[in-house]
């Protein structure tokens, strides 16, 4: 007995040491609880609005989506990747990290509004476009750099109680107009979601500098071709989630907007679990591609595609369960977003796939290379499921959005599997 209790000891401190069991259970409760929250005032803002008025706020969110990306040029990104191998370096990555915000953060706003507005031909008013997307943006480019700060501290755990932190926020303002105050005009739900974000940027920054010190006011010129890199990156890869309310809005009637963007909001709370795994081994691609190239990289990409294959599956049943569930909290208008989520769900396990070949890429050093196969895969997916929208409504966006996930998955496996090593300052090459 005493020798099965200590080969089951053995085996769970395996586990541990080689999947990181205990830290992803400790990341992911709050996690987790972050979901069940964003559902609640996800529900609260749906049903509040109503189809048509969420229809037209969702498209907006879809543009502030992929603008958050563009704020910082890869900022963020950067202090990962510079703190895993430098620690004592924190203080410049995190003032450049503020100073290319505050450059970047007004352009990104302009360009935001003028899609929505100018492009989308969104029917409010240009000042509530801008603040939506300015209060959007402003938050989640805030809550994203405190979790990636506490990532580049292998602090996962606190990382995913910011998350639920900014996602019950967002609910108290919720419950608070639609509930509390019984209100449900969107122009003043906006006034509301703005002031939120205002408020609850300002205190992030002061827990970032409370926590890990205060910025050092430089900017690291060397790093900005690296960073924008990144920023492209990320960029595209946002898109691939968001391009399809932008491109539906402009072929479909706001309740058919307002039923894709409730789905899509549905499959994102799906990705969380994903993320909480990519937190935890995003740093490491670094050293194991710092030390052993592409190769070293490759090998540790590949160790870590079971986990993530399993936790996209397990997101898949969860996104499709909470889908047909979501009619009975969203109002009988809604109802049609059962099979809507069921079939959009089918992406988590191909977007699983996607993250160990990207991040191989990027800790080997191939960052440029991912940033145009991400570039070049955002213009891909805009004129697929463009042509999808037209050709067949909602049902052709979401056999493009699959099919897009999938030829994706392909390619950054086949580039991960095609480069090698480069010598010391020069690109890699395919092999």
């Amino acid at each position: 007995m005493s020798g099965l209790r200590s080969r089951a000891g053995a085996f769970a401190r395996h586990l541990e040491a080689r999947f990181r069991i205990v830290t992803f259970a400790g990341t992911l409760v709050p996690t987790v609880s972050a979901l069940g929250v964003q559902l609640v005032a996800f529900a609260l803002t749906a049903r509040g609005l109503g189809l048509e008025a969420f229809g037209i706020y969702t498209a907006l969110l879809a543009v502030s989506a992929l603008s958050v990306e563009l704020v910082g040029l890869g900022g963020a990104d950067l202090l990962v990747r510079g703190v895993a191998r430098e620690p004592e370096r924190f203080a410049s990555y995190f003032g450049n990290l503020l100073i290319l915000t505050g450059l970047t953060l007004p352009l990104v706003v302009l360009g935001g509004v003028w899609v929505a507005h100018g492009v989308m031909e969104s029917p409010l008013p240009v000042l509530f476009v801008a603040l939506v997307i300015g209060g959007e943006i402003l938050i989640g480019r805030a809550a994203a750099s405190l979790e990636l700060v506490m990532v580049a501290h292998r602090q996962t755990v606190r990382a995913g109680a910011v998350r639920f932190a900014t996602a019950f926020v967002r609910l108290l303002a919720a419950a608070i107009f639609f509930a509390a105050l019984g209100r449900s005009d969107l122009e003043g739900w906006i006034e509301v979601a703005f002031l939120q974000s205002v408020i609850t940027t300002a205190l992030y920054l002061a827990l970032s500098i409370r926590l890990y010190g205060r910025p050092r006011a430089v900017l690291l010129t060397r790093d900005l071709w690296t960073g924008l890199s990144f920023c492209l990156n990320q960029a595209s890869r946002s898109s691939q989630g968001s391009l399809d309310r932008i491109v539906l809005s402009r072929f479909a009637d706001a309740a058919s907007v307002g039923i894709y963007g409730a789905a899509s909001r549905v499959l994102t709370l799906g990705l969380f679990p994903l993320q909480v795994v990519t937190r935890m081994t995003y740093p490491n691609f670094f050293v194991h591609g710092g030390r052993g190239g592409i190769a070293a990289s490759r090998r540790y990409a590949l160790s870590v595609v079971p986990v993530m294959l399993g936790v996209g599956l397990a997101a898949c049943g969860a996104v499709s369960l909470a889908g047909f569930l979501a009619p009975a909290v969203l109002g009988r208008d809604f109802e049609s977003i059962v099979g809507v989520t069921a079939a959009l769900s089918f992406s988590l396990p191909l977007m699983a796939l996607q993250y160990p070949a990207a991040d191989a890429l990027t800790g080997a050093g191939y960052q440029g290379l991912r940033a145009v196969l991400s570039v070049t895969a955002a213009f891909g997916f805009g004129i697929i499921m463009a042509f999808g929208a037209r050709l067949d409504g909602i049902e052709g966006l979401v056999i493009a959005f699959l099919s897009c996930h999938a030829l994706f998955a392909a390619v950054l496996w086949t580039a991960a599997f095609r480069v090698r090593d480069r010598p010391e300052g020069r690109e890699m090459a395919p092999a």
